[in-house]
């Protein structure tokens, strides 16, 4: 059975406003901080990055949008010159870091929107191709989210999304010392606790079907990036995990990059 906190996206106490806005400030301010943000998760982006472009080739498309798209390393070099991209980001910081990366050949390309998705407005079927990396942990609602994402694909367009199983051993010890590190710190906010199966359920809903998966997982060791630098937590990685095209050791992966299209 799917967690009501999964279906009634986490609500709290106060009108449904107050709860979305007060959720969204505290997750904007977050990413404000970009440059600290970009630099913990260089691993993650990286193998992100590498993935969607990977899913990217496998689908048609002209149309592309990039939800909470950072600083765009993930889907700026998907773009071609007869595609067009919208980049959006609730994070001023990450939207300014964005418009800087934009190559300056492409810009006519490239929209930039500081919103908050979920208050956005677009025209229904407006996308061929709609990226969430990094997002799904974030929001108010994940069924909210993945209605309002289901709305804005074309019929056959497709979805990129990615998100933490924390119901894996993995992601059981992330968790765990998440829990330990919150004692001296405390986080601004609950982040979503989702689960493969429950996502799966989610995707159903919404007529999304999964055509294929990546999974991996980094250390979930606090302080491991003081031993060792990006590039070598990178090769643990890539060494455990593969690439999407010759991926191993799947059950052993608590991130899931899923590649769904929409009926």
């Amino acid at each position: 059975m799917m967690r009501r906190d999964i279906a009634a996206g986490f609500q709290a106490p106060g009108s449904a406003t107050q709860r979305l806005s007060s959720k969204s400030d505290k997750v904007r301010s977050v990413f404000e901080n970009a440059p600290r943000y970009l630099d913990s998760r260089q691993v993650d982006i990286r193998v992100r990055a590498e993935t969607v472009r990977e899913f990217a080739a496998t689908t048609e498309w002209q149309r592309l949008l990039d939800i909470g798209c950072g600083d765009g390393t993930i889907s700026l070099p998907l773009l071609t010159p007869t595609s067009h991209l919208t980049l959006m980001d609730m994070s001023a910081s990450m939207v300014a870091i964005a418009k800087s990366n934009i190559p300056e050949h492409f810009a006519a390309n490239v929209e930039v929107r500081n919103e908050d998705f979920m208050k956005a407005h677009f025209n229904p079927a407006s996308f061929d191709l709609i990226i969430s990396v990094g997002v799904m942990a974030h929001v108010e609602s994940p069924d909210n989210f993945l209605s309002a994402i289901a709305k804005l694909l074309r019929p056959g367009g497709s979805l990129v999304i990615e998100f933490t199983d924390c119901r894996h051993m993995v992601g059981r010890l992330g968790r765990l010392f998440g829990t330990l590190q919150e004692f001296v710190a405390p986080a601004k906010y609950r982040t979503n606790r989702l689960s493969f199966p429950e996502m799966a359920q989610l995707f159903q809903r919404h007529r999304m079907r999964l055509v294929s998966e990546f999974r991996y997982a980094t250390a979930p060791v606090p302080g491991i990036e003081r031993l060792l630098n990006h590039d070598m937590l990178y090769r643990i990685v890539e060494l455990t995990f593969g690439r999407y095209t010759n991926k191993r050791n799947s059950w052993l992966g608590n991130e899931y990059i899923c590649l769904l299209t929409i009926d």
